[in-house]
């Protein structure tokens, strides 16, 4: 089905894989160390195939430098998805929280939107500084943790959490975060997934459908839909 290594390492070819791992395997199998070990290092050799054990005993440091040891130049963000955050931004100011390699960031930048992308991961940031540069946009970036956003309450128009909630260690903790920064529009994508041990990924927190996602986030004006094997959220906080 995928000829070269792009189409297996695209968003879509990870989509395929997953399901058929996740869907098509037995889960008495599917969820062996021994069994997932290989696939974890063929993915990513750097990955620790027991972080979900270890993350909630690591330190700030520790859990900030795991994520930093795996960067990575591919996004989960599909044409589809894109094209719904895109869609659905207003107002001027964007904060993205968790923007990995930055590609809404810019897209947003380039839209006219006034942005501030921002991660966990230091060499993410450096990866959307050279990107905005090359394409002539300004763009602000700064590292912090979503679990105390450094920001006054209201302080975007819209906040962008994309592919971001599935790896925090405290969910509820960030959701408040989110939703106190965010003077009109919070927009939210996470993976439609089922919960397993090993995975290749560093996901702590599983979505299986529109309405977990929604009752987690607790904004009465709400919609949720599944676009690409994806949850795409919007919350109006007015």
């Amino acid at each position: 089905m995928f000829r070269t290594k792009d189409s297996i390492t695209s968003p879509e070819g990870r989509r395929v894989i997953r399901f058929i791992l996740d869907e098509c395997l037995p889960p008495v199998i599917r969820d062996q160390r021994w069994f997932f070990t290989p696939i974890i290092k063929v993915h990513n050799r750097r990955m620790d195939v027991d972080f979900k054990c270890r993350a909630p005993f690591m330190t700030e440091e520790q859990f900030r430098s795991a994520y930093e040891s795996i960067v990575t130049k591919q996004t989960d963000i599909t044409n589809k998805t894109m094209e719904f955050v895109l869609g659905n931004l207003v107002g001027n100011t964007v904060l993205e929280v968790g923007c990995g390699n930055g590609d809404v960031s810019i897209a947003s930048a380039a839209k006219g939107y006034k942005v501030l992308a921002t991660d966990l991961a230091q060499a993410n940031l450096d990866q959307v500084r050279e990107k905005a540069k090359n394409k002539n946009l300004d763009i602000d970036t700064e590292v912090v943790n979503i679990k105390k956003l450094p920001f006054a309450d209201r302080s975007f128009d819209v906040t962008l959490c994309l592919h971001t909630l599935e790896h925090v260690r405290n969910l509820y903790e960030a959701i408040i975060e989110l939703k106190r920064v965010t003077k009109k529009r919070l927009i939210v994508i996470v993976p439609r997934e089922r919960y397993y041990r090993y995975t290749c990924n560093y996901h702590l927190n599983f979505f299986g459908d529109p309405e977990q996602l929604i009752l987690a986030m607790k904004i009465k004006k709400a919609q949720c839909r599944i676009i690409d094997g994806s949850l795409c959220y919007i919350g109006d906080v007015e």
